[in-house]
């Protein structure tokens, strides 16, 4: 039997979900995370399924982020333009808090003295004004040879219309050091914007040694196999941020766009799942053990954005699957600060030491812990009875962390903490509706991760929202989001045409530009079935310094589309920032013409769901809501629950990768599909 099995490695948990080619049989694995080192844990997961043959293997992973957040990547140099050495370090005018006059800003990734410069000079064209000195290229090399680095990324001015002085300076720099990983700007990410595009090349490079690395042991170790694991026969294919999968050649490339792998695909599993239940406008929630991922499907799509930031002055400008994170998971940390006020993360116990219920030598209070203590979280049922919580260590945490010094009882202040995450994610969901011009009422949560279905219930009546949905498999979204992409690589060329004067040779460039790009896309990745290209627009206002929207563009000649997308872009505009300037004040711009080409691979069955021929016998156990206290609850083992058997509230409902909570006078029923659909008040 042959598989096709998708790992999602997660800040706590790696989650395993494989599904046979032929008859859609389902197996699941979810064992904890390893770090440093991964690979152990995928092999884990492996053994706990027993597969067959592998027949294609599909990952997304949280190394690159973390690599960033906890300054582990590569010793990492950068060449750049005489005259532009400090982009990097100046970054923007911004700050994370306007009154706080003792911040500093984190260190960049590359530090001054690894910023040597080269004389070369493009015009804002692309024209060169001072030829590229080769000699100054082997100088700068040889200067960052004797500091050892390990990688390169080399960025000049203006670039982007030309890549010639690049390439010419990487061929030097490949000479100079062979053993380096090396990457140009023009080839990461040929786009406006000088410190978000050295950004983007610098984490690129810094990331590179690190992912190639890992790559190539997962990669032996898959293909290896050994009595216990199965091997990899076919292809390893990576999630990356923008919702798609690329080649582990690609990956090596451009590591910098596998960061947030796993979150957009949980994201491309909601969007399954809501178009299987006919849900054009939905909120999902991915709460995991460290952090919990936002973001809204509208009109039946998910939302892509073109910027976005792993770290305080660190943007990445690849097209992401637009999402917010929010430092609020099952390991979240509380906390009480010098005045007494109690906080609830950003800070994760993570896997090692995980939560104080986890047994594993952990002591602070979580909100893994908080729910223990409620009577929301079964403890001999944790991950099917895998891993028993520590009901005793759990209160200790609480009671000598909070409730002791903020003299409260156990239950008030579990249920602080948890009130305290709830706050933190709804501030996430007004960001991700509300400030866009959405009504979150309008809107169904779809709640999913090992920790979502436990608080999307109190989240959905804090903010109007009348149904939550529980998929299939939720602890496991994100893994199960990955059997649902294609293979995706998003193509740019610049264009900066105004809209009233659209110049028809610059587009066929342009257009040219993007299909020579996809011909050599095509030539690598051998094992796509069919081909087809998304083509979008970047827009703003001429003469504006920030971001720009991103457009579809509808089908037909090039020109004639995007005269469309200038028409419809003060509409769109005024939707996402509340206002648009009349034609009298500023002219639309189109700045960069795209493409995603999407290359259909082919798909397993969906994971097999298996209806429950009649209702399995509940329990009762004393749970704590909001308004009530401790009432009695029904405990109901979610295989057990039947098509359309409907459970009311308070009811717990357990599964062996997740808990879901109905509180008093909701109602949940089981779609044909197997999703459980939760009616609230």
């Amino acid at each position: 039997m042959a598989y096709t099995v998708a790992v999602d490695i997660g800040g706590t948990f790696t989650d395993l979900v494989a599904v046979e080619r032929e008859t859609g049989e389902t197996l699941t694995a979810k064992v904890p995370s390893t770090p440093p080192d991964f690979v152990p844990g995928v092999s884990e997961a492996l053994r706990r399924v027993e597969l067959g043959a592998i027949a294609q293997f599909r990952h997304a992973t949280t190394i690159g982020t973390n690599a960033i957040i906890e300054r582990a990547g590569a010793k990492t140099g950068l060449i750049t333009t005489r005259g532009f050495r400090d982009v990097l370090l100046a970054g923007r005018a911004n700050k994370p808090d306007l009154y706080d006059s003792d911040w500093d800003p984190p260190p960049p990734l590359v530090p001054r003295r690894l910023i040597v410069t080269v004389r070369e000079r493009l015009d804002h064209a692309g024209r060169v004004v001072t030829e590229l000195d080769d000699e100054d290229v082997v100088a700068a090399a040889r200067t960052l040879a004797e500091e050892q680095v390990e990688a390169v990324a080399i960025c000049f001015l203006n670039s982007f219309m030309n890549p010639d002085h690049e390439l010419r300076a990487k061929q030097v720099v490949e000479r100079e050091l062979p053993d380096a990983f090396v990457c140009t700007s023009a080839e990461v990410l040929p786009e406006i914007r000088e410190f978000e595009r050295t950004s983007t090349a610098v984490a690129n490079a810094y990331l590179g040694p690190r992912m190639s690395t890992y790559l190539e042991a997962l990669d032996e170790a898959l293909r290896a196999g050994n009595g216990s694991v199965a091997q990899l026969d076919g292809e390893l294919l990576v999630s990356h941020s923008g919702g798609g999968l690329m080649t582990v050649s690609s990956a090596r490339e451009l590591p910098a766009r596998i960061c947030q792998s796993g979150p957009a695909a949980g994201v491309m599993g909601a969007h399954a799942v809501t178009q299987r239940l006919g849900y054009d406008n939905v909120i999902s929630l991915d709460m995991g053990g460290t952090s919990a991922d936002i973001a809204a499907i509208t009109a039946g799509r998910p939302a892509f954005r073109s910027e976005w930031s792993i770290a305080f002055n660190i943007p990445i400008i690849f097209p992401a699957v637009d999402l917010v994170t929010i430092g609020a998971g099952g390991g979240t940390i509380a906390w009480l600060d010098e005045s007494g006020a109690l906080h609830s993360g950003p800070m994760s116990a993570g896997a090692v030491p995980g939560p104080a219920s986890y047994g594993r030598g952990g002591s602070e209070p979580t909100n893994t812990d908080a729910n223990l203590v409620l009577g929301r979280l079964r403890p001999e049922q944790f991950l099917g009875g895998q891993m028993e919580l520590d009901v005793e260590a759990a209160e200790r945490a609480i009671a000598d962390r909070v409730a002791g010094p903020l003299g409260m009882s156990l239950e008030e202040a579990a249920a602080g903490i948890l009130r305290l995450s709830n706050a933190a994610m709804l501030s996430g969901i007004r960001l991700m509706t509300t400030q866009r011009g959405y009504d979150p009422r309008e809107f169904s949560l779809i709640a999913f991760g090992g920790a979502g279905a436990l608080q999307a219930p109190d989240l959905a009546r804090e903010i109007g929202i009348e149904r939550v949905v529980v998929p299939l498999l939720p602890g496991l979204m994100s893994a199960r989001g990955i059997l649902e992409v294609n293979v995706r690589h998003d193509l740019l060329e610049p264009l900066f045409q105004r809209g009233t004067s659209i110049d028809p040779e610059r587009v066929r460039r342009a257009v040219e530009g993007l299909e020579a790009k996809a011909r050599e896309v095509k030539s690598r990745d051998t094992s796509v079935d069919a081909w087809h290209p998304e083509w979008r627009a970047d827009v703003r206002y001429f003469g504006q310094i920030s971001g720009y929207l991103t457009m579809p563009m509808p089908e037909g000649e090039p020109v004639a589309a995007l005269e469309e997308v200038v028409r419809r872009f003060g509409e769109e505009h005024a939707r996402e920032f509340g206002y648009e300037l009349p034609p009298s004040v500023s002219e639309a711009e189109i700045v960069n013409l795209r493409t995603a080409l999407v290359g259909e691979i082919s798909r397993p069955p969906e994971p097999a769901f298996q209806p429950a021929a009649e209702s399995g016998a509940s329990k009762v156990a004393q749970v704590w809501f909001p308004g009530t206290g401790r009432i009695e609850a029904a405990c109901v083992d979610r295989e057990g629950l039947a098509v359309g058997e409907r459970v009311e509230g308070p009811a717990i409902i357990t599964e062996w990768d997740s808990t879901t909570m109905v509180p008093p006078g909701a109602v949940a029923s089981v779609h044909s599909s197997g999703d459980l659909v939760i009616a609230l008040e």
